[in-house]
């Protein structure tokens, strides 16, 4: 147990760092980006004086300050909780932003779930049926669609079902001109109406990697002379299946989804732009528009965050199952 709390205290502090440099970046890459956002926000009008209210803007955005001072109140801010005004908006960051995130959340956490359930059965039913037409038909339907960009086959959803057959809302994540609460049936069945083409898009470009993985792991491990003496024992395969095989087989699969969280975040915000989804990925390339730099740190930062999080408990979780792994 000693050792675990040696190797949990160590994974942590390296996951601080990597968050640290992860606001490094994130501070730095916003402000080498071409554009004023001071000047953007300057209103172009006759009558005006521009130069007043451009220097106005400068001030109240902090951007008068040396880049060492302008680091210094982000890191300040950021560990208080402070994520700044946005420049378009005028109000606070996280204000604005905290009904996209709940609709982003809902979409990621509906799309992972399915990924990854969806993935680790058909990964098992290849290995167990492979090099049959079984085996050949969800491998070749997972890479086939593994090398479909996102968006592309979003595209192609919504040209089938949303303007050839009219059978699904394109866009949104509700009918227009309603809100989410009070939430009735009608209102969740409208949300998850909303929800079908999102979600099929990032399952569908998701599921190849969680299958191979899956497949792969199983096969190798029924190979092993273990498995042989399972079946010599007269255990049936799906006994072999079931306490023999997929135990020895989930480590490469959870190392493999805690790095589909990234590539999943990822397909979302594409997919929310295709769908006119309004989470983090619309709100992300409207801010990136307008130059909202307080938007965009708060968003690539929790980005980032929710990656190195998802490693960090892939980490535990690898340790948990198998004790003799060494993680260094």
């Amino acid at each position: 147990m000693a050792s675990f709390r040696k190797i949990l205290t160590k994974r942590v502090f390296n996951a601080l760092i990597t968050i640290i440099l992860i606001m490094l970046v994130n501070f730095l890459l916003f402000r080498v980006m071409p554009g004023d956002p001071a000047l953007l926000m300057t209103p172009r009008q006759p009558g005006v004086n521009m130069d007043a209210i451009y220097w106005r803007n400068v001030e109240t955005m902090g951007l008068n300050d040396t880049l060492d001072v302008q680091l210094v109140k982000y890191f300040v801010s950021t560990f208080q909780g402070d994520w700044g005004i946005s420049y378009t908006w005028e109000r606070p960051v996280i204000e604005v932003l905290g009904n996209a995130i709940c609709w982003t959340v809902l979409l990621l956490g509906v799309a992972s779930t399915i990924t990854f359930v969806a993935g680790i059965i058909l990964g098992k039913i290849a290995a167990f049926r492979r090099g049959k037409t079984t085996d050949v038909a969800i491998t070749g339907f997972g890479l086939f669609f593994y090398g479909m960009p996102i968006f592309w086959f979003g595209i192609v959803l919504m040209v089938i079902f949303v303007s050839t057959l009219h059978l699904l809302p394109g866009s949104g994540y509700m009918e227009s001109g309603t809100t989410p609460f009070p939430l009735t049936f009608d209102k969740v069945v409208d949300i998850l109406k909303h929800m079908i083409l999102p979600v099929t898009t990032l399952v569908v470009g998701s599921l190849a990697g969680i299958i191979l993985i899956q497949r792969n792991s199983l096969v190798d491990v029924l190979t092993e002379e273990y498995i042989v003496t399972a079946y010599a024992k007269g255990l049936s395969e799906k006994q072999v299946m079931k306490r023999h095989a997929t135990p020895n087989a989930r480590l490469p699969v959870v190392t493999t989804i805690a790095m589909d969280t990234a590539f999943i975040l990822g397909g979302a915000f594409q997919v929310e732009v295709v769908f006119s989804y309004k989470g983090l990925g619309l709100t992300t390339v409207e801010a990136i528009w307008k130059y909202d730099f307080p938007m965009l740190q708060f968003i690539f930062f929790i980005g980032g965050v929710a990656v190195v999080i998802a490693n960090l408990i892939a980490d535990i979780v690898i340790l948990k199952l198998d004790p003799r792994v060494s993680i260094t």
